[in-house]
């Protein structure tokens, strides 16, 4: 997912700011985390501290005291688009639990659709497959894609032709003094792999969930673009293997994987970290990969591409 970015300035944390959060966090509070077991790269240095943020509340009160405090920190949702450097993280890593991952609906006055509110730390795979029960059509293209809701609404999720924000009513925002907002869609700019809501205040705030407008289907049409939406995915991407999934933003007019495969880079290798041979944008974990040779690998696709095209891609995963 992308990342909400915490203040600019930050200290690095201080022995009194670790013992207090030790101290009055009530949740899950770890310090010094390897981040590989928390990436989909299953690679990745450690964090400083990471914690599960289980109620509003909660979250509330901590990115609140971390302004205060002028310390680094982050939201990772299920860590399928970021990669922590081998050097670490300093500041506090933050996971939605909980009260984030539910799914709940309620009727539209438009005939035929209904609303479902789905929470930032819910999984699309759970959202998809509750709205197939549901009889509620729309995010079939999504099926198969990995990650949180809340990431793919931060980079606007898409496959197939179609993106998450067109279905998007509202999102639910925590501004970094830690103040809960609730944002009309139509104030909110979509576009390939971005969401930037209008109101600067909230553009590094975190997406804490949203509401979505979603037609009445036929269930078992939904359930067959379900699969068939997985078919393609499993024929033409490399999973099974840890990734990140797409790595690269597709230029416009073209796309990253046609661009790298030209390049001749299918199958190249920086230590562990390759590039897919079934499909060029995805960088693989093929064993003991770490977050240099994927960094590494990264960047020599990026020169050896520019060099071939003119183009110099740009990452979709965040390298913290």
């Amino acid at each position: 997912m992308r990342m909400e970015s915490s203040v600019k300035d930050y200290d690095i944390m201080t022995q009194e700011q670790r013992q207090f959060l030790s101290d009055s966090w009530p949740g899950v509070m770890n310090w010094n985390v390897s981040m590989a077991e928390y990436c989909t790269l299953k690679a990745g240095g450690e964090a400083e501290a990471l914690a599960v943020v289980s109620s509003h509340r909660e979250l509330e009160k901590l990115v609140g005291w971390l302004g205060e405090q002028k310390i680094a920190w982050r939201v990772i949702g299920r860590g399928s688009n970021i990669l922590v450097t081998s050097s670490g993280f300093r500041g506090v890593l933050i996971i939605l639990g909980n009260e984030f991952s539910s799914v709940i609906s309620r009727e539209c006055s438009t005939e035929g659709v209904i609303l479902v509110n789905a929470g930032a730390g819910c999984s699309v795979s759970r959202l998809v497959g509750w709205c197939t029960q549901q009889s509620l059509s729309g995010l079939e293209f999504m099926s198969g894609i990995p990650g949180s809701v809340g990431g793919a609404l931060r980079m606007n999720a898409g496959a197939w032709g179609k993106e998450i924000g067109e279905y998007v009513e509202s999102v639910f925002f925590v501004d970094t003094e830690g103040t809960f907002h609730n944002v009309p869609g139509s104030e909110i700019d979509f576009s390939y792999r971005r969401m930037i809501p209008r109101n600067k205040h909230l553009k590094n705030g975190i997406i804490t969930g949203a509401e979505f407008s979603l037609p009445i289907g036929h269930q078992r049409d939904i359930f067959e673009k379900c699969r068939e939406n997985q078919a393609l995915r499993r024929e033409k991407q490399p999973l099974g293997v840890p990734s990140a999934g797409s790595f690269f933003r597709n230029p416009e007019g073209d796309s990253a994987g046609r661009l790298i495969e030209a390049a001749g880079l299918k199958g190249m290798k920086k230590g562990n970290a390759m590039v897919s041979p079934k499909h060029a944008n995805f960088i693989v974990n093929t064993g003991e990969a770490t977050a240099d040779d994927i960094v590494g690998l990264m960047n020599e696709i990026r020169q050896r591409v520019f060099e071939f095209s003119g183009i110099m891609l740009e990452p979709e995963v965040h390298v913290l």
